[in-house]
């Protein structure tokens, strides 16, 4: 009988064990998660960024010989490009219209003939 109670003291206490560790790990997870949900467009412009700046040649250089990343000074161009695509939504949101009446010009150029306009002296003339 002392065997058996021993062993239920123990599944109980292995129990309440897992319990904490797992409130523990819903508690890590709701901090990771609060984390990536209120800064997860500044990480993915970031991640875009130096993604994009290693494949134009801006990152750090690769070490051949031992295939590991060598990590240099920020240089004045990645710290531009780095900026740029911080604001790279404000800029689109700016640029956007403009674009638009580009387009629209050009359209509507190609469907319309220019219009010569009578000069005051070309009616003086006749």
């Amino acid at each position: 009988m002392k065997n058996k109670n021993r062993l239920l003291d123990e599944i109980r206490q292995e129990k309440e064990i897992l319990r904490r560790e797992c409130a523990e790990g819903k508690t890590r997870l709701l901090e990771h998660w609060t984390y990536l949900s209120d800064n997860a467009p500044l990480l993915l412009i970031n991640s875009a960024a130096s993604g994009i700046a290693g494949w134009l040649g801006f990152g750090g250089k690769e070490n051949k010989e031992k295939g590991t990343e060598v990590s240099e000074p920020a240089g004045l161009a990645q710290t531009a490009w780095s900026g740029l695509m911080a604001y790279y939504p404000l800029v689109w949101e700016i640029v956007q219209p403009l674009l638009w009446r580009f387009a629209v010009k050009k359209m509507k150029s190609l469907f319309s003939g220019k219009k010569k306009k009578k000069r005051r002296d070309d009616d003086d003339e006749n």
